[in-house]
């Protein structure tokens, strides 16, 4: 499968927090060939295993996209909703919808407001919240089967245009996608570190699986992989590769030092982006696990955050797979920190 396939299938699948199901499919299916054990964890982690010498080494990437979730249908198929994750209300109007429910079934259904003509005057401008917006699921033939607590993500095809990828849930997913390239690069040397590559369940509401897989590994290193904002002003954009974390309480020094001097010593494509306190990734458990876990955060630039319309640059994603396998190899043998 092409790297561009592989983005736009994983942002596709349907995976709310807690429900990533469906992405772990997609993710078996790829990486499984290069990898020795695959599994999912008690806490509802995807765990792939690629086993060696030397440092054990965990790669967290969370598969969970914010969706929202079903609290009440009344008899016409109208539906109220709350959100799971951070999602700005106004990139929910007039969108389409796909909802999961509790007997298996996929029903869709749309988000609709008031038309612009029955709207007051001094309230047109002003953005719903989510108590004015519902779910309209009454063009299914058996709505009243939606319930309670069936979980719905906005139903968006993710394309390709001109080197780029635009989709739901590029967040985290094309970090996902780096993790499957990176077994892919390692599965060329025939001697590698001890690699777990963690892809993460409910990440969107506290790094709650980041913390359970880091502490039960007992690895050497965790690195954690998140996207980060594209943005002119602080020189982080698309295309110029992945964003290293630097500085900061929750940066381990010695291990960035060794990425930092072999990124720029293979000559590859780095920003960066301080990182002054808490991250809001799974960096932020995985380094408080058990007795303490050096960790590194790296961050893939994108545009359009927490939208169905997330936009990647794909050669960001080969870049940072191929400077990761290359790091690890570098830390095969490595001298302890």
């Amino acid at each position: 499968m092409s790297l561009a396939r592989l983005l736009m299938d994983l942002s596709n699948a349907f995976g709310p927090v807690g429900y990533e199901d469906e992405v772990h499919s997609v993710i078996r299916q790829e990486i499984e060939p290069f990898v020795d054990e695959i599994y999912t964890d008690e806490i509802g982690n995807l765990i792939a295993v690629k086993k060696g010498t030397g440092k054990r080494i965990g790669i967290f990437t969370h598969v969970d996209e914010v969706s929202l979730v079903i609290s009440k249908i009344d008899e016409r198929g109208f539906a109220r909703f709350e959100e799971l994750g951070g999602i700005d209300p106004k990139v929910l109007i007039s969108q389409r919808v796909r909802i999961k429910s509790r007997d298996g079934k996929e029903r869709y259904g749309v988000i609709g407001m008031l038309a612009p003509h029955l709207q007051k005057k001094e309230t047109r401008g002003e953005v719903p919240s989510f108590d004015e917006l519902f779910i309209d699921a009454s063009i299914n033939p058996d709505y009243s089967k939606i319930d309670i607590g069936d979980l719905a993500v906005v139903d968006f095809s993710a394309f390709e245009m001109n080197g780029k990828i635009s989709g739901k849930a590029l967040d985290d997913r094309a970090c996902a996608a780096i993790s499957i390239e990176t077994a892919k690069e390692l599965s060329k040397y025939l001697s590698t570190p001890t690699v777990y590559f963690v892809f993460t369940t409910r990440e969107e509401v506290g790094a709650i699986g980041a913390k359970g897989a880091a502490e039960s590994l007992e690895i050497d290193l965790g690195v954690a992989m998140d996207v980060t904002h594209h943005e002119k002003e602080s020189d982080i954009e698309i295309g110029k590769g992945p964003a290293l974390t630097v500085g900061g309480p929750n940066i381990h020094k010695g291990y960035f030092k060794l990425l930092d001097d072999y990124a720029k010593d293979q000559e590859f494509k780095v920003q960066y982006e301080f990182g002054p306190g808490r991250t809001g990734t799974d960096a932020d458990n995985v380094q408080i696990a058990g007795s303490g876990v050096p960790t590194l955060l790296l961050s893939l630039p994108q545009m359009f955050m927490h939208t169905p319309v997330e936009v990647v640059q794909i050669s960001d994603v080969a870049g940072t797979s191929r400077l990761l396998a290359g790091f690890f190899i570098s830390l095969k043998g490595g001298e302890s920190l």
